[in-house]
């Protein structure tokens, strides 16, 4: 996962630098931080690999598609409401 995690991250910061690239285009481009198929490999497929640097690096991921970052909003834990314990149905006598 350390690896993984390494690529993604080094990804995200070529793109929030040049903004998001196609397959192709990454391919085309001199300053790619790595090959294109070691970029694709840990993740499986393109795609996979975006929507990891979405989920992961959402600073990095809105630069580089050009829009303003959404602030991470902590959630509130719910709070579980206490229930009244239900009483046991009456078992059947065997016969």
């Amino acid at each position: 996962m350390a690896n993984k995690k390494a690529i993604l991250n080094q990804l995200a910061d070529y793109f929030a630098d040049n903004g998001m690239m196609t397959p192709s285009e990454y391919k085309m481009a001199d300053d790619a931080p790595m090959r294109y198929m070691l970029a694709k490999r840990p993740f499986g497929s393109w795609t996979r690999m975006q929507g990891m640097i979405k989920s992961n690096f959402p600073t990095q991921w809105a630069k580089a598609m050009g829009v303003e970052a959404t602030p991470v909003v902590e959630k509130t834990p719910k709070v579980a409401a206490t229930k009244k314990a239900a009483p046991a149905a009456p078992k059947k006598a065997k016969k």
